[in-house]
């Protein structure tokens, strides 16, 4: 069973729960719904595939890109250079350090939560954490039309 995300999966069950005035049943289908706000219906618009121009403000500034957290193979040379310098001194190592950016972890894995965390997730979080992407489904326009004119109907 595919999750719930917004409310064009839920076809018209929303609806006819608010205009029977089921409250129970309206809680529940809301309750169904992704509480992440770039994934409502009203979001969900086409995406414009025009030519974006490239722009690079690390180039045009002359910044260099900050280095990744996790330990890379050219550290070597520079932890070479870090025991070089510690030999020399603690402060020409605490000069070192300062000027060079030391490695934080061995790997960088961006996903990697503990499990207490993880188990705390709703199905929601869980979803997005593993990469699934929402599909939207193919809509009908002028099935609004005749729901509005089933409405006008039942009111008169």
């Amino acid at each position: 069973m595919q999750p719930i995300i917004n409310e064009w999966q839920l076809g018209d069950r929303l609806g006819k729960a608010l205009q029977h005035q089921q409250r129970a049943d309206f809680s529940l289908w809301l309750a169904f719904l992704s509480p992440a706000v770039e994934e409502m219906a009203e979001f969900q618009t086409p995406v414009n595939q025009a030519a974006q121009p490239k722009h690079d403000l690390y180039q045009q500034l002359a910044v260099s890109r900050r280095r990744p957290f996790a330990y890379q193979t050219t550290d070597e040379l520079a932890l070479l250079q870090q025991s070089q310098a510690a030999q020399q001194g603690l402060a020409q190592l605490k000069l070192y350090s300062y000027l060079q950016e030391q490695p934080w972890v061995w790997q960088e894995d961006k996903r990697k939560l503990e499990p207490q965390v993880f188990a705390d997730l709703d199905l929601h979080c869980r979803r997005r954490l593993a990469g699934d992407k929402m599909t939207p489904s193919v809509s009908d326009e002028t099935a609004l039309y005749e729901i509005l004119e089933q409405l006008s109907a039942t009111q008169v």
